[in-house]
């Protein structure tokens, strides 16, 4: 999967092409034909884009649009050859590209990978890869081992800032203030302490033996994949 795509198109066979064709190239896809229902998918799966029709009935693909563009998803605009104006306006509401009905498939696919190579690039980076573990920042969401591991969201919290300063201690009253938001707690340390305790039991082999969720004394906690780091001790 190279990435994903959501299909918004009032023509039932047009979404059942575009998502053959999407699927084929790679592309994981889903699609509907409201607007409204785009917008639930949307924050729902979080695609890395979406292929919009702006004559849709309802909730019209202008209205939707500048919604998208304020969630941080890029948009490729379909419209019909005679609708120059739609496109004009799809684009100054902030659309990345469009492409004309009747489409060429090739051109849509190039369209496509050039938009989601685009806003990647430019994105700070989402998916963080610590030796067998997988972080994914946008989607909330860790791998390890190539298995989905359930954390709950102030067990993410940590992962994910300890993954983004990886091989770097931080403290536990960075922690704190970070994941909590508070700056004094009376059992700060050893709610830190319990937390990153369940951490280890999800994503280490060993947890007696961490390799890569590690305390340094003095110091706070990191992330690693460094097997120098792990030989320093210290848990």
């Amino acid at each position: 999967m190279i990435g994903r795509v959501l299909v918004v198109d009032d023509e039932v066979d047009i979404q059942d092409l575009l998502c053959f064709v999407l699927d084929n190239a790679g592309y994981e896809t889903r699609s509907t034909g409201r607007g409204d229902l785009a917008l639930e998918l949307c924050a729902q799966w979080d695609p890395d884009l979406v292929v919009l029709d702006i004559g849709l009935p309802g909730l019209s693909g202008l209205e939707v649009c500048p919604r998208l563009v304020d969630m941080d998803i890029p948009v490729l605009v379909l419209s019909s050859h005679d609708k120059d104006d739609q496109v004009v306006a799809g684009l100054e509401l902030g659309a990345e590209d469009y492409v004309s009905k009747p489409f060429n498939y090739k051109e849509l696919l190039l369209r496509v990978e050039k938009i989601i190579r685009r806003t990647r690039n430019n994105e700070p980076q989402k998916v963080l890869h610590i030796g067998d573990m997988l972080i994914d920042l946008r989607r909330s969401q860790v791998e390890v081992r190539g298995q989905l591991v359930n954390l709950t969201p102030t067990e993410f919290k940590i992962l994910a800032l300890l993954g983004t300063h990886r091989g770097v201690p931080i403290s536990v009253e960075t922690l704190l203030q970070e994941v909590w938001h508070v700056t004094e707690w009376t059992n700060g340390a050893e709610m830190v302490k319990v937390n990153i305790s369940r951490l280890r039991k999800k994503i280490e082999i060993d947890p007696s033996k961490p390799s890569h969720l590690l305390n340094r004394w003095g110091y706070g906690y990191l992330l690693t994949d460094d097997p120098a780091d792990a030989d320093q001790g210290g848990v």
